[in-house]
Order: structure tokens, then sequence, then C-alpha cells
């Protein structure tokens, strides 16, 4: 499942935090939005992490669940394309 995530932290110290949080399990797209792909146990992972992180009561903290039937339907202008992950193997 793909998820974007965004913010709004108004500490720098755990806005940098949140930010270095979400580089671990996704793609920046702007500066306070992410794309990540995972399933829901890693999502539920990454949702702990930042909630040792923000302050419930200062910042918030948005996670919307995209399908890969609506990844698909997008409509991009510009040099702003979803970025579809494609699978590899190291060897």
């Amino acid at each position: 499942m793909t998820y974007f995530i965004s913010y709004d932290i108004s500490d720098p110290k755990r806005l940098r935090k949140a930010a270095k949080t979400l580089e671990n399990f996704g793609f920046r797209l702007q500066y306070s939005f992410f794309q990540c792909d995972m399933e829901k146990d890693r999502l539920e992972q990454l949702k702990s992490q930042l909630l040792g992180i923000i302050d419930e009561s200062e910042d918030s903290l948005r996670i919307y669940p995209v399908c890969e039937d609506c990844l698909r339907k997008n409509d991009s202008l510009g040099d702003g394309a979803v970025f579809v992950a494609q699978s590899y193997q190291i060897l």
C-alpha cells in the first residue's frame, strides 16, 4: 500500500527527527510531504516511532492511504509525477 504522509511540527529539533525517520521509510516529495510504500505492519512501526517524536498537543501528522488504482489515475502537471517504486534485487 502507498501512503502519503505530511506533518506540521513546531519545534525544529522534533521536525528534524521526524524528517529523518520518514526518510528511512519513504521518499520526500516536498519539504514536509512523503510517499511511503509499505505493508500495514511497517506503517505501524513508523507511526510508533513518530509518536515517540512529536508532541501531539502542538504538532500534526497526517497519513493518507492511496490504493494502487488511485495511483494509476493520478493527474500530474509539471514535474510532480507520483513516484512508482520498482522492485529489484541486489545480487
